[in-house]
């Protein structure tokens, strides 16, 4: 009877507690997601107002204050229709700082680095202080691959160890007839523009990515890819990569914050697919110079190649820690890519200011005329001879820098210029930032005078269309001789004159400075 009550005395008592418990389990609960969106919204409010208020390091720097929340100033570059813009404009009113602050999306902060002390920290006192961000290998990586770009520390110095041999100025002269031949092919493909069209290039940048990659294919790959006579795969994966439609511009900007490639969008899967190629084919280059330069057991034979892939194989395929194919095609797309774009970049615009200022063409042209008379086959010493000539090249990628930046991201929390720059900081260092400040360059920043360059002696970090430091452009000096005699090539035979130059609008946003459809151009051959 007593085992009987008992039982029934705890079966009341669990019925009795059982919505006791209930409302324990739901306060609990409420308790926790009260607690958890307490935290979270304390965080978010420290991190996005707080902090960069109250607390950063960085805080004292001046910087623009129009940024959206959440955004950051994404928007106004997106909608301000120059790549190098609204950064330019904040350079013109903070011209004396170091650093100026900005912020991008989640309300980060971020750095442009405007003058010569902070940059030449970060480029050449403290360069493996900073690495690529994640978001910029996600922007580029897929057509421009590993290499030396997207290389860090003690394997960026490594790879560009091994790599400073090709690019050495007694082998760079070695490629002066490649050079010439490869312009002289440019002026002939003038020649039938004249007779087929009355001289009219439109648009030049499609002629000028054609002969500077037909270049780069020689003396990086080995193989002549002829594109002046009909364009290559690659020139056409190239291009549509480089200069794709308003949504393809459109999907670049989100990229940057949020990886969208995957999305399968139409123009999503048309950048992928080039990429892809541009991989493939590259990859296949690689693997056939591998077999040609070893035998059957896999060991190294002799050759008489001498461009850069040869090269690579053949001082690191039987070293004691031997590269990849993978690193071999890392290197191969950086030359590739960055190897001719930006030059023909910087000819069109190269171009666009010989029609601009008739009288600079004259000028330059009469000293090239007057060296060919003395030296009908110039060779680097004469070319380096021609004062005008060096001032011309640097006053256009002085103001016409093809490539809009190279940023960073503080690996450590490390001092630049005297201030903390915390761990994870964003850092952008644009050319233009400092190629177009006019704290360095006088007041008259934004006019094209070759003479500039006769009239004041400016720091070497002041020229910063290639960077400095370990990390500069290795193909800096390759760059500037092959874009100096294309020049002297054409310059000496034809007369430019560009059409429809006002009102260009450029690509935006775009890892080059290039003019939306390219510019269109007459040329016209001298009289003798």
């Amino acid at each position: 009877m007593r085992t009987r009550l008992h039982l029934a005395a705890s079966a009341i008592g669990a019925l009795s507690l059982q919505p006791l418990s209930e409302a324990f389990t739901f306060t609990t609960l409420q308790t926790f997601l009260v607690t958890f969106l307490a935290i979270f919204t304390g965080r978010a409010v420290y991190h996005l107002w707080v902090y960069p208020n109250f607390f950063s390091p960085l805080r004292h720097l001046p910087g623009p204050k129009d940024h959206h929340f959440l955004l950051g100033h994404a928007t106004n570059q997106f909608f301000s229709g120059n790549p190098n813009e609204p950064y330019l404009s904040w350079v013109t009113k903070w011209p004396d700082t170091q650093m100026i602050r900005y912020f991008t999306s989640g309300n980060s902060e971020a750095i442009l680095v405007t003058g010569l002390d902070a940059f030449r920290d970060i480029l050449s006192v403290k360069p493996y202080s900073f690495v690529k961000p994640e978001l910029y290998k996600r922007l580029l990586g897929p057509i421009v691959g590993k290499g030396l770009v997207f290389a860090e520390g003690d394997e960026h110095k490594g790879h560009r160890k091994v790599m400073a041999g090709p690019f050495a100025l007694n082998k760079l002269k070695q490629l002066i007839p490649v050079f010439k031949e490869k312009a002289e092919h440019l002026s002939d493909y003038f020649d039938r523009a004249i007779e087929a069209d009355g001289g009219i290039v439109e648009p030049v940048a499609k002629t000028y990515t054609s002969i500077t990659l037909d270049i780069i294919g020689v003396a990086a790959l080995g193989v002549d890819l002829r594109n002046l006579e009909a364009p290559t795969p690659f020139h056409e994966c190239y291009s549509r990569v480089f200069d794709p439609p308003v949504l393809g511009q459109a999907l670049m900007a989100i990229d940057l914050f949020i990886p969208i490639r995957w999305v399968p969008l139409e123009e999503n899967k048309k950048y992928l697919a080039y990429s892809a190629e541009v991989h493939r084919m590259t990859l296949e280059v690689v693997r056939d110079r591998i077999r040609e330069l070893t035998d059957e057991r896999g060991k190294l034979i002799a050759t008489d190649r001498k461009d850069l892939l040869t090269f690579l194989i053949q001082e690191t395929y039987e070293a004691e820690n031997p590269w990849t194919e993978r690193e071999y095609l890392g290197h191969m797309l950086n030359m590739l890519a960055a190897g001719h774009e930006t030059t023909a970049s910087a000819l069109q615009w190269a171009t666009y200011a010989l029609a601009e200022y008739p009288e600079v063409q004259k000028r330059l042209r009469g000293e090239i005329l007057e060296m060919l008379k003395a030296t009908p086959n110039p060779g680097y010493a004469e070319l380096e001879s021609l004062k005008y000539l060096n001032n011309f090249s640097k006053e256009v990628l002085r103001v016409w820098c093809p490539a809009i930046e190279s940023p960073r991201e503080a690996a450590e929390d490390v001092l630049v210029n005297g201030v903390l720059i915390p761990k994870g900081t964003h850092i952008l260092l644009m050319p233009a930032a400092i190629q177009r400040n006019p704290s360095i360059w006088g007041k008259d920043e934004d006019r094209f005078n070759p003479d500039r360059w006769d009239e004041k002696k400016v720091d070497a970090h002041a020229f910063a269309a290639f960077f400095q430091g370990p990390r500069q452009c290795i193909g800096r000096v390759f760059s500037i001789i092959e874009f100096k005699l294309i020049l002297v090539e054409i310059l000496s035979k034809f007369q430019f004159k560009a059409l429809s130059t006002e009102n260009i609008v450029l690509i935006n946003p775009s890892p080059l400075l290039r003019p939306s459809g390219g510019l269109r151009a007459k040329v016209s051959r001298l009289r003798a």
